[in-house]
């Protein structure tokens, strides 16, 4: 970078540009509206349903997506200096309001304006880390470094989220996020260079229409997939008419963006190699959401605590890291083609899916977790860094910033959302049709059933409690044994199906002729890599 591009002032070493950079970039990752880690507690304190913290948390991806396109009108006319000091006061502000607030709405609110300005922030953090992570300026490089410490923040947030809800209240994670925004500010101010540059924004050229359809379309979808379950789908006339409402907000933006001179989002981005590339991030964010699964066997079957639950979240990082450290090498050195790399990453899939299968059980240990976790890490980020290359190779870099809104929307919203959907409702229509089955052979006939009735009704006569007390508990302990079974019983049928869709994807990458020749195009970073 020429020294007019720098935004630094001239007596900033190199080290503290980097160090000012990870420490903004941290700050931002951890920023969110509402946080899952802390839904048990914030549910509680706020009278909400889960659903609700999950609406907000999954907004905040919304606002991001929609973000991105107008990045390219905003940061040509303002100094980088400004949108970060704009964007971190505003940021402070919007967090205080999430944590003084007593009402869900505003949080919601709040978390789609935190990650519609976070998109700048990050972008800017992009451009200024990128010599950093590849001094060659190379895609793959980057995401090998970029992508570990984002998906890693991730995780980390959980636990850390989780920690400061039990130990003291759900607000102080927006407190520590608060401070950390602050201090951002001070560096900002004292070691970003001031720029002579009048703050003229063309509001003209701001597509406030598109954002708005775009938005809408976005929120409704996130808001559908959410209340879906809880509402009982189409029987509820608001889940009926948010769905149908999807259609007309879709295809007027669409419309929208095909007709006009300066479309917000270019859709000539659209081609084959990044059709696919989207494809396999929609499988990959699709498989991860299972976590969901995992998560409903660690509360209800190992009653494990918020804390441990999220700790096993922790091991996804050595799993990214494994991954970055394997992709690195492999687009250096080429050694094996492309098809080969991605069929070792749904490889990873088809083991953390294995091990699932043969090992949950009414007796497992958290521990045995860890290894699957591990895996799952591994396989995303192979996958993620192999088709976050592959979709970019021979796009036009003006059309790189419209990649980011698809990467965002796909990855970070719509496949998720939609994944933790499926995978709630079968969890809860097979556990439901389990428990009838198991159910019918649950009589003083069946030798099981009996001993078990009676050994929980001697335990209670024992502590002094009345018959019909007694026959109460040992009726209750025969229910929550059942209701324990066929909650394993459903998500092994689960997981077994997604380990044959693993199975079968693998074979297919396997195969596949994703290039005509061994070597894979480098393709130089853009400022896309969100």
């Amino acid at each position: 970078m020429s020294q007019k591009k720098v935004p630094f002032r001239k007596w900033v070493p190199s080290w503290l540009r980097a160090v000012v950079g990870f420490l903004i970039l941290a700050t931002i990752m951890l920023l969110n509206g509402a946080y899952t880690g802390s839904s048990i507690d914030l549910s509680s304190a706020l009278g909400v349903m889960n659903e609700d913290i999950n609406m907000a948390y999954y907004v905040a991806s919304a606002g991001m997506a929609t973000a991105y396109p107008l990045t390219s009108v905003i940061r040509p006319i303002v100094t980088t200096k400004t949108i970060l000091l704009c964007d971190l006061i505003l940021q402070v502000i919007l967090s205080l309001i999430c944590a003084t607030t007593q009402s869900i709405g505003v949080i919601m609110a709040s978390s789609f304006f935190i990650g519609f300005l976070k998109a700048f922030v990050l972008l800017e953090m992009i451009v200024i880390l990128k010599p950093v992570f590849s001094k060659r300026n190379i895609r793959s490089e980057f995401y090998a470094y970029f992508y570990p410490m984002v998906f890693g923040m991730g995780q980390i947030s959980l636990i850390l989220t989780a920690e400061l809800a039990y130990n003291y209240k759900w607000q102080y994670m927006y407190y520590l996020v608060m401070i950390m925004l602050l201090l951002s500010i001070i560096l900002v101010l004292i070691c970003f260079r001031y720029g002579h540059r009048p703050i003229n924004i063309p509001f003209k050229d701001i597509d406030r229409i598109s954002i708005f359809r775009i938005s809408t379309a976005l929120i409704l979808i996130v808001y559908v997939c959410t209340y879906g379950k809880t509402r009982d789908w189409f029987e509820s006339i608001d889940i009926l008419i948010c769905t149908i409402a999807i259609i007309p907000f879709l295809w007027l933006f669409i419309k929208r963006q095909l007709t006009i001179k300066k479309p917000y989002v270019n859709f000539s981005i659209i081609s084959k190699k990044a059709i696919v590339g989207y494809i396999f991030m929609a499988i990959v964010m699709m498989l991860s959401s299972s976590t969901s699964l995992v998560s409903s066997y660690t509360n209800s079957v190992l009653r494990l605590d918020n804390i441990h639950s999220n700790i096993i979240n922790l091991m996804n990082i050595p799993g990214f890291i494994l991954g970055a450290i394997l992709c690195f090498w492999w687009f250096r050195l080429q050694i094996w083609r492309f098809r080969v790399l991605v069929f070792w990453g749904m490889a990873c899939f088809v083991c953390y899916y294995a091990i699932l299968y043969f090992g949950i059980t009414p007796d497992g240990t958290y521990e045995f977790l860890y290894l699957p976790t591990m895996l799952k890490g591994m396989g995303m980020m192979i996958l993620f860094i192999a088709f976050g290359v592959y979709a970019v190779e021979d796009m036009d870099p003006k059309l790189m910033i419209s990649n980011a809104f698809f990467l965002v929307s796909i990855r970070s919203l719509i496949s998720p959302v939609v994944g933790a959907s499926l995978f709630s409702n079968l969890l809860y229509r097979l556990q439901q049709k389990n428990i009838m089955i198991l159910g019918d052979n649950i009589d003083l006939q069946n030798p099981i059933s009996s001993t078990r009735y009676n050994d929980a009704l001697a335990s209670a006569a024992k502590q002094g409690l009345s018959m019909s007390d007694a026959q109460q508990m040992a009726i209750n302990d025969l229910y929550a044994t059942t209701n324990t079974q066929a909650l394993i019983l459903s998500i092994k049928v689960i997981v077994g199906y997604l380990l044959i869709f693993s199975i079968i994807v693998m074979i297919i990458s396997r195969f596949t002729q994703f290039h005509k020749t061994i070597k894979v195009k480098v393709v130089k970073s853009g400022d896309d890599m969100a």
